[in-house]
């Protein structure tokens, strides 16, 4: 038996790393948590609550901090989740999750500017629900299905808020509260929490 010499160890090394890269790259991001999402959902209705006690929709006070809570929460959910599992929190998958989800909620933040600045605040309701949905869509096709059509879901929630804006508090109450419960539910039921 021979000794493989310095470069083939190094060839040998860079091969398996590539294989690594392109496997974690080709897999799915299972790490979602279920409990994280029924704890987005928990904030989503109580951000409706507030804003229905308020008599003002999409009132900016109650849903940003709302939004910045619900994102970390997520963040802590996911992790804690990725943890538990024993796998890397920060793979392909999940980096082309958070890339598919980053343009719409970036576009999500200048349209509520631009709505809010034309006075227009009756379509952000419909402008969150849908661009959320579209982001989670995208995201979601690097996680488990339940994503994907979670994302669906918010998308047809924000078209009928768009389409019926007077209806806009109790489709943020469905989409950001109850949708995010019920998927959240069966994540933690088909997919370990």
């Amino acid at each position: 038996m021979s000794i493989p010499t310095h470069p083939a160890r190094e060839q040998a090394e860079e091969t398996l790393a590539y294989i690594r890269q392109t496997m974690e790259s080709a897999s799915t991001y299972t790490a979602v948590s279920g409990w994280g999402m029924i704890a987005i959902g928990a904030i989503g209705l109580i951000a409706s609550w507030l804003a229905w006690a308020a008599g003002t929709p999409a009132l900016l006070v109650v849903w940003i901090p709302a939004a910045l809570v619900a994102l970390a929460m997520s963040a802590v959910a996911n992790s804690a989740k990725a943890k538990r599992l024993e796998v890397p929190l920060w793979t392909g998958s999940f980096r082309k999750m958070v890339w598919g989800l980053a343009p719409a909620l970036a576009a999500g933040a200048f349209l509520t500017l631009a709505l809010t600045a034309q006075g227009t605040p009756h379509l952000l309701p419909g402008t969150w629900l849908a661009l959320y949905g579209a982001g989670v869509t995208a995201g979601g096709t690097f996680s488990v299905g339940a994503v994907r059509w979670m994302g669906l879901t918010m998308l047809a929630l924000g078209a009928l808020a768009l389409l019926q804006s007077d209806l806009g508090l109790v489709l943020l109450a469905v989409g950001f509260g109850g949708t995010h419960v019920a998927f959240g539910f069966y994540i933690v039921q088909r997919h370990g929490g």
